[in-house]
């Protein structure tokens, strides 16, 4: 459920990369490099992104997992953002299809929800991961405050960003990955909406502006943009 990374563009932040797939990068290393060394390649990289997109996936290697621990201690501090994409994939940690996630599994994942500033996942994995698949709720229960998107199998979308909370309906969305890379994109430039929100503090974004931007992404998912020859 990796969305495509979108062109690059300058954020009101002053960064010019909107999202780094740390998922993707990670998986393109040698096994024979180091997590430090693996760290000081990716470093540069990451501070000059808004968002450091991560899934699951990512936690699966030993070496992988502590290069990411690493890079979450030095990017984190400096002002990137983590959306972490479960995308829970058994087949890939060498369980049955449809296995849920185990023990160990969610030990090692559990630093990359309590990082996030944005969740995606789908009902069924919010039900195995918090017992939940009430975005508020989830969003209430983490100190970050992250937004949090569920997939619902119909197709539809239950969101909680910046406080405020909706749903987009099955025939608004045709292609999630696209409405991802979109809203995150729209986030770049629209940080406020994401409240940032912490313990004791309760932010509601701005509720029209919030709307302008998700039917933007959702829109995207609908009628593409044409690629430019």
């Amino acid at each position: 459920m990796t969305p495509t990374t979108p062109a690059t563009s300058t954020t009101e932040a002053g960064r010019n990369t909107p999202v780094f797939d740390l998922s993707g990068a990670l998986r393109e290393v040698s096994p024979s490099r180091s997590p430090a060394a693996i760290t000081e390649d990716l470093m540069p990289e990451i501070k000059e992104s808004f968002w450091l997109l991560v899934s699951s996936n990512a936690v699966i290697n030993g070496q992988e997992n502590q290069a990411l621990r690493m890079i979450f201690e030095r990017a984190l501090p400096s002002g990137v953002s983590v959306a972490f994409d479960l995308d829970w994939q058994p087949q890939h940690w060498g369980l049955p299809p449809a296995s849920p996630p185990s023990a160990e599994v969610l030990r090692r994942i559990r630093p990359l929800v309590e990082g996030a500033q944005l969740i995606r996942c789908t009902s069924a994995e919010a039900d195995t991961l918090f017992g939940s698949r009430d975005p508020v709720r989830i969003h209430d229960m983490l100190p970050q405050r992250p937004a949090v998107l569920i997939s619902s199998p119909a197709g539809g979308l239950d969101w909680c960003i910046g406080g405020r909370s909706g749903r987009l309906d099955p025939e608004m969305l045709q292609d999630h990955e696209v409405f991802l890379a979109r809203l995150m994109d729209n986030l770049c430039t629209n940080p406020q909406l994401l409240g940032s929100a912490g313990p004791g503090i309760d932010a509601v974004a701005d509720p029209d502006g919030l709307a302008e931007q998700l039917l933007s992404a959702a829109a995207a998912s609908v009628s593409p943009e044409p690629v430019q020859d």
